[in-house]
């Protein structure tokens, strides 16, 4: 029995001894990341992690998604990259099984380039010193040293003459092809004392087991894209201007797509909409079922709760300063009209609502309705009819009012109303090109590309976006600068295998569950040449603001 005993106390002991190595070795690799991403300069946008080890390189092999979004001249950077740390035996030793680190910044006008910070391994360091790994580059490579505020730049000449810049901050290979980006890292770790630089977090326990991981900074996505744009203050990222917000996200492997799921943490002492979602519940994301085949670009959202969802908004116009004169508008129209037409409006509405850009460059708004025949009663109270389907309303600012920032743009829009929607927009001849392709059914729904897309995401959610590639060529054309959009279309992207690419947040108290996906054309579409898409090239934008 004694020996029984000691068995089982034994045994206890080295689970416990495992369990403590297990975890202690969990929180030094989170460490070590959480390490990283806070020696990223501040400007980035994106970061992308993955495991250092052979089953990353062999899932990944037959992936050609990299090169047709990244472009064929930074793939073959990166190429040369990998012959050098991971293809060599002598040089993978000094970075076997680490996490490698790649972020994306704005170098110059209509330009950017990558920085790529990879730890030496530690099992490299209890044998060497980092002193070994520049001994190993220079038996291989020309190298030039010079000097940088206190820290040595080492300039690595590679094959074709092409100049790799880095640098060892303390452990850390910090490198690009651009030295200005190398340079940047070194002043940020210097001058800010190595204080935290950017809001990404890598302390997930999903994080540590995932074998690639992005994180995204919402807040710095239009600085970023601006820089390929030719205006200075481009309305189409205006959402993304008033989202602060970081996305931690874990790579799921789909052969043909960019499949990332994980967290979103929005900034909850900013004055942002997308919080307004907090405090609601998901629920089915139906409205695709409205969207016409020719829309570039669609964002709906979902409410749980409409009364509830009306008191954070009105909280918000108050915070912002507009709320009383929002509030003078729609008693003026229930007294002009004799209606209590806010409280019977609320009454009929559903609980989607949202916004689509079409190909065109045309926006029109959606909200469903819990009851279509008492709405069109209402709104005739509050409008005037300009055919038999469409009528337009007698007051600015009414959808706005109880809706908010995706509104905002309908000052005083026509309508109509089909199924169990009210759908406006600021161009009664879109209305009626909407109101074609419904009749028509050509609706986005239906697109088997569409479908092929939506079977990997959930149905339920309170944010969605989604962008249609092929149907956002004249948006992308009149956005990006000349130069841009010659490199957007040239043989160094491979764009056009790209169907879309879709985003979705589901609320959870103070964060948002993540859907990002971004895939290529089925095969089955290619053959067919696209034909689900109602894009013409010709197609040009008559709506710019």
């Amino acid at each position: 029995m004694r020996k029984i005993i000691a068995l089982i106390i034994i045994l206890f002991i080295a689970a416990g001894a495992s369990s403590w190595l297990y975890f202690n070795n969990l929180t030094a690799t989170t460490n070590n990341a959480t390490k990283i991403l806070n020696t990223v300069p501040s400007n980035a946008a994106l970061v992308f992690q993955y495991k250092n080890e052979a089953y990353f390189y062999d899932i990944f092999k037959k992936f050609t998604l990299f090169k047709d979004v990244l472009g064929v001249a930074t793939f073959e950077q990166l190429a040369q990259l990998k012959n050098i740390l991971i293809d060599d035996a002598q040089l993978y030793a000094s970075v076997d099984k680490s996490d490698l680190f790649f972020s994306l910044h704005k170098t110059a006008n209509d330009k950017a380039d990558f920085l790529v910070l990879a730890p030496l391994a530690q099992s490299f360091l209890n044998q060497y010193s980092t002193a070994k790994f520049l001994s190993l580059i220079k038996t291989k490579y020309t190298v030039n040293v010079n000097n940088f505020n206190s820290y040595e730049i080492y300039t690595v000449k590679l094959p074709g003459n092409k100049l790799f810049y880095f640098s060892l901050l303390q452990s850390i290979i910090v490198g690009s092809f651009n030295l200005n980006l190398v340079e940047k890292t070194i002043l940020q770790q210097t001058i800010a004392n190595k204080l935290k630089t950017n809001e990404f977090n890598a302390e997930t326990d999903r994080n540590k087991n995932a074998i690639a991981n992005l994180y995204l900074s919402f807040a710095k996505l239009p600085d970023f894209l601006n820089n390929f744009s030719k205006y200075k203050n481009p309305e189409y990222t205006a959402y993304l201007k008033n989202f602060k917000a970081y996305s931690s996200l874990n790579i799921n492997y789909q052969s043909d797509a960019f499949m990332f799921s994980g967290i979103t943490t929005p900034d909850t002492t900013q004055l942002q909409y997308a919080n307004i979602f907090l405090h609601q519940q998901p629920g089915n994301l139906t409205l695709s079922n409205i969207i016409p085949l020719d829309a570039a670009s669609y964002l709906s959202f979902y409410v749980s709760d409409m009364r509830l969802f009306q008191l954070h908004l009105q909280r918000m116009f108050g915070q912002m300063g507009v709320l009383q004169k929002l509030k003078t508008q729609i008693n003026s129209i229930a007294k002009k009209h004799s209606v209590p037409i806010e409280q019977e409006f609320l009454n009929v509405l559903g609980k989607e609502f949202g916004q689509a850009q079409l190909a065109s460059g045309d926006k029109i708004g959606f909200i469903s309705t819990n009851n279509s025949q008492r709405l069109s009663f209402l709104l005739s109270t509050i409008s005037t009819p300009l055919s038999a389907k469409i009528a337009r309303f007698d007051d600015t600012n009414f959808v706005y009012y109880f809706f908010g920032e995706p509104f905002k743009f309908f000052g005083r829009p026509y309508f109509t109303t089909v199924s169990n929607y009210l759908v406006v927009a600021n161009s009664a001849t879109a209305l009626k090109n909407f109101l074609a392709h419904y009749q028509q059914q050509q609706m986005i729904s239906l697109s088997p590309n569409y479908n092929h897309l939506q079977q990997y995401l959930s149905n339920k959610g309170n944010i969605f976006y989604f962008l249609h590639n092929k149907n956002s060529k004249a948006i992308f054309k009149d956005f990006l600068s000349k130069n841009a959009y010659r490199n957007f279309k040239s043989e160094n992207f491979k764009f056009d295998n790209i169907y879309g690419l879709s985003i979705q947040f589901s609320a959870d108290k103070n964060k948002f569950y993540t859907n990002l996906y971004l895939n290529k054309l089925p095969q089955q579409a290619k053959a067919a040449n696209l034909s689900d898409s109602l894009y013409l090239d010709s197609l040009t934008q008559q709506n710019k603001n």
